[in-house]
């Protein structure tokens, strides 16, 4: 029967929402270390002359 079956699903849900938190989480630091990688990666470049200065 069909409320057998959303039994099960709320079911499988509610197990689901004690690991979301660790999910969000990971996902988040996955997408920061991301960005850090690509921006330490990749150089910077100016966009501006005016505010290009030359370190020596």
């Amino acid at each position: 029967m069909w409320i057998t079956k959303a039994q099960e699903i709320l079911f499988h849900l509610s197990n689901l929402s004690s690991y979301l938190p660790a999910i969000l989480v990971t996902l988040g630091v996955a997408v920061l270390i991301g960005c850090a990688v690509g921006c330490v990666c990749e150089p910077c470049e100016e966009k501006d002359d005016l505010f290009h200065h030359e370190v020596v």
